[in-house]
């Protein structure tokens, strides 16, 4: 039997991201900023370690990337509905943009060359101006990519919050039916009973119509019979 790993890989990325973001900043920081202080130290995660972890994530995301696909044909059969799936691929999509991104800062960063020991901490381009403000507008680009990722972690909880708060409405949603179903069929029922008692009704009646004419009938024959007795006692006496 297929076990969904889905959980657990996403668990994975999140902390390999987790670690990775902080390293990813202070390399790219080390090369970027305007201050000579700032450069790379021993603490400095190298070109090497970032790259390597980068592949260790992107083999992760793959993995995850399979498991979502083993599961994309028939969700039913792992207890998926079709919106989990598809937060399932928005959340794999999410990541490895963001993994891609970071990659690619990390390039460019190892390209310019900012503020290596070659370099002053000022310098001067072709045209005699300083490009110190340059990369202290790279510095806060830096720390506005960082602010976007919080951001983007924070949506992503609040996303979690709203499926569960949609999950609960469904599921309230589908209790109302079957209270409404069930109170329509106590409509129905209490019809029903309603009904038999008019035809019970109506059929006591008509019994006691019945017994009424059958006690008339009964009254009229009686007199009928003492009629003819006291016909034939008045002859008697008459001819005796």
């Amino acid at each position: 039997m297929y076990a969904d790993p889905y959980d657990d890989l996403a668990r994975e990325v999140d902390g390999q991201l987790a670690h990775l973001r902080p390293q990813s900043q202070s390399y790219i920081l080390s090369l970027t900023s305007p201050s000579p202080s700032a450069g790379p130290t021993p603490a400095t995660p190298t070109l090497e370690n970032l790259t390597s972890t980068l592949e260790e994530l992107e083999l992760t995301i793959q993995d995850l990337r399979d498991s979502v696909s083993a599961v994309e044909a028939s969700p039913e059969q792992f207890g998926l509905s079709l919106h989990q799936v598809s937060e399932r691929r928005a959340f794999v999509d999410a990541k490895e943009h963001e993994i891609g991104r970071i990659r690619a800062q990390i390039t460019d960063a190892s390209k310019s060359g900012y503020n290596r020991p070659e370099f002053t901490s000022v310098q001067i381009d072709d045209g005699g101006h300083d490009r110190g403000g340059m990369r202290s507008d790279y510095e806060l680009e830096m720390e506005r990519e960082h602010q976007v990722l919080l951001i983007r972690d924070q949506d992503e909880q609040l996303d979690n919050v709203l499926n569960t708060v949609n999950n609960l409405r469904e599921q309230a949603q589908v209790m109302g039916s079957e209270l409404q179903e069930h109170v329509e069929l106590l409509e129905d029922l209490d019809d029903r009973v309603e009904r038999t008692q008019s035809k019970l009704e109506l059929g006591m009646k008509r019994v006691r119509w019945i017994l009424k004419k059958n006690e008339e009938k009964a009254s009229n024959w009686c007199i009928g019979i003492l009629t003819v007795v006291l016909f034939f006692l008045l002859l008697v006496v008459l001819f005796a």
